[in-house]
């Protein structure tokens, strides 16, 4: 019986590589190309929520307006410019600056690794100057509601199009992993 045949030998140790990147910056753990991709929508999405927090805090959007009583309050204190500020969860600013894109630990700023993902809001120790309560506090507040505080949601799901760059965000970070751990996918 005759065989013709040639021996072929795969090297794993480029698969082993991309697999245990892939792990650890899955796992949250790991500083490669898919951690990288995460922080990269953290980015995006805080971005997204800056600007929708703009629009609405000065009316562009389904938040209610500011109460009679909190203007007139807000017209009492107004300091020695003589401005008086009437948008809406912007008369100090802490919130909206939690929500730069450029994630720099602001007081009231969350961004956390986790398993799969990152998480992005508000948390922290970060006391608003004016009591007791957190700006994370201040911020579930409004996202919540209460008995004479209207829901003013702050943190919301992205739109397709942030969703869609997030998308395009991991497609390039895999084809990066796979070039620096040599890996190259074929079809």
């Amino acid at each position: 019986m005759f065989s013709l045949a040639k021996k072929v030998r795969v090297k794993l140790d480029g698969l082993q590589k991309y697999q245990r990147i892939l792990r650890d910056d899955l796992a949250g753990t790991g500083n490669g190309p898919i951690r990288a991709a995460f922080k990269q929508w953290a980015a995006r999405y805080r971005a997204f929520l800056q600007e929708r927090f703009a629009s609405y805090s000065r009316g562009g959007g389904d938040w209610p307006d500011l109460a009679e009583s909190t203007k007139r309050q807000r017209r009492k204190g107004k300091g020695k410019s003589g401005v008086v500020v009437f948008a809406i969860l912007r008369n100090f600013g802490y919130l909206f600056a939690a929500l730069t894109p450029n994630f720099t630990g602001r007081p009231g700023a969350l961004q956390q690794n986790i398993p799969y993902g990152i998480r992005v809001g508000f948390g922290g120790p970060g006391k608003h100057p004016k009591g007791n309560a957190t700006i994370a506090d201040i911020a579930s507040f409004h996202q919540q509601g209460g008995k004479f505080l209207p829901v003013r949601q702050i943190i919301v799901d992205p739109p397709e199009q942030v969703i869609f760059a997030m998308r395009g965000d991991m497609q390039n970070a895999l084809i990066k992993l796979a070039d620096e751990t040599k890996i190259h996918f074929f079809g």
